[in-house]
């Protein structure tokens, strides 16, 4: 299996749209689908002009799914932390890109001299928890009640990783 990084493009934003609104792909993510190709568009649009990083995950040729990596403003006494969040296209699932993917995330994170990199996961989300503890991610705190699937409230972990 060939993985290969690299910035989101313009011509990426159909097969990205395309991931985020398969039902079951769609279900632990923020958005709520259908999202439009517009919308995806102007979240692109929106990631380029903030200066944040969101990039592709590509396998054998085929996008596998996405990340994004944005950290706080330089100005702030924050900036040396970063939020991450994840995506990956279901047949993709279980395969090993998770692991890559945050593999280079954390490189891409050290570059950017962040320190500490913070995620939010549905609670019940038990294939990507693991994950992240897999890489060092440790539970720092829960939000009650703050993500909705189908009409029910599920509580979301608040996970990071220190860098040092």
């Amino acid at each position: 299996m060939k993985v290969a990084f690299r910035r989101v493009r313009e011509k990426d934003l159909k097969r990205l749209n395309d991931i985020v609104n398969d039902e079951e792909t769609a279900r632990f993510l923020h958005l709520i689908p259908p999202v439009s190709l517009k919308k995806t568009r102007e979240a692109y649009e929106e990631f380029k002009r903030k200066r944040h990083h969101w990039y592709v995950v590509v396998v054998d040729g085929d996008i596998a799914g996405s990340f994004t990596l944005n950290p706080n403003p330089k100005n702030t006494k924050c900036a040396h932390v970063g939020r991450f969040g994840i995506c990956i296209a279901r047949e993709y699932w279980g395969l090993g890109v998770g692991d890559r993917i945050i593999r280079y995330a954390l490189r891409e994170a050290r570059k950017l001299n962040l320190k500490r990199v913070e995620l939010t996961v549905v609670k019940g989300h038990r294939r990507a928890i693991r994950l992240y503890r897999r890489h060092g991610f440790k539970k720092e705190g829960v939000k009650k009640d703050a993500f909705k699937i189908k009409g029910r409230y599920h509580d979301m972990m608040v996970m990071a990783r220190w860098l040092g």
